[in-house]
């Protein structure tokens, strides 16, 4: 999801900083507008970490894009720097608050796996920390942002021939093969906004525990359940969705090709904690 408000910014940044200067050393003034412009950052942002992380993610491109002006790049560059400390800023405290949680919950499910799965999360940790900034924007447990991609591809980074992408989204046409940075991190908004979105259409049936600081085995149940298809006629069907959630989980699950949600699901969060954290 793309602020416009960005433009209206970028409108106002471009008639206090007009034309390209090398070596560019900022004056007082730069340095006081550039304080201003952060301030209205702020507003705009405020307890809205999506629109938080866009405004950051299109500062960076932007810093890309004039990458031959020196006083633009200087400009955008302390800008997005600024927007990242205070994502970063929070994303850390969320972390740290709900460390004990997480560490909680893989003390108790930790156990039941029908084989070794260590070696399944090789493919999708090098993008944890793109995953992470998105998830927590949207207020999502990284771990099973990571575990769904996981079971939805293996964690492919390319696009699928069937067009819909890493995430299996079929209400989207991304095209095949070649995949960019940018392809993959809409993919991954675009995830995100349709697990939520069915949340919320769904939220009269359910009840779940499920954010990026704490979670409940319901929780991710439901979640499977309603992104796996688990519906028929309006009313959400869980046992549709068993396999998908607990393949390789217990020996009653062990005739699969793929491990599930859950079990991936501990495991990445397993790996999360000592990492990451």
């Amino acid at each position: 999801m793309k602020s416009v408000f960005l433009w209206v910014f970028w409108f106002v940044l471009s008639l206090i900083f007009v034309g390209g200067v090398f070596a560019y050393t900022p004056t007082f003034q730069d340095t006081a507008n550039i304080a201003d412009l952060e301030s209205r950052l702020v507003t705009l942002v405020e307890n809205d970490n999506i629109r938080l992380r866009d405004f950051y993610d299109q500062l960076q491109h932007l810093t890309e894009q004039y990458s031959n002006d020196d006083r633009l790049q200087y400009m955008l560059s302390t800008l997005k720097d600024f927007m990242y400390a205070k994502l970063f800023t929070l994303k850390t405290t969320a972390k740290v608050s709900s460390k004990w949680v997480k560490q909680d919950f893989v003390q108790q499910y930790n156990t039941g796996f029908s084989v070794n799965i260590s070696g399944t999360l090789s493919n999708c940790t090098g993008w944890y920390n793109t995953l992470d900034d998105i998830s927590f924007a949207y207020n999502f447990p990284t771990a099973l942002t990571m575990a769904t991609w996981y079971r939805e591809s293996t964690c492919a980074y390319y696009l699928p021939s069937n067009g819909d992408g890493p995430f299996q989204i079929v209400n989207e046409d991304y095209g095949t093969w070649d995949i960019t940075q940018d392809i993959f991190v809409k993919t991954v908004e675009d995830f995100l906004s349709y697990a939520n979105s069915k949340f919320d259409r769904y939220e009269w049936q359910l009840s779940w525990y499920l954010s990026y600081t704490g979670f409940d085995l319901t929780g991710i149940s439901n979640f499977a359940a309603l992104y796996n298809g688990g519906t028929k006629s309006g009313n959400v069907i869980l046992p549709n969705n068993e396999s998908y959630l607990f393949d390789w989980y217990t020996d009653t699950y062990w005739s699969a090709i793929r491990y599930g949600i859950f079990p991936q699901f501990v495991k990445t969060l397993d790996w999360e904690i000592n990492n990451k954290y």
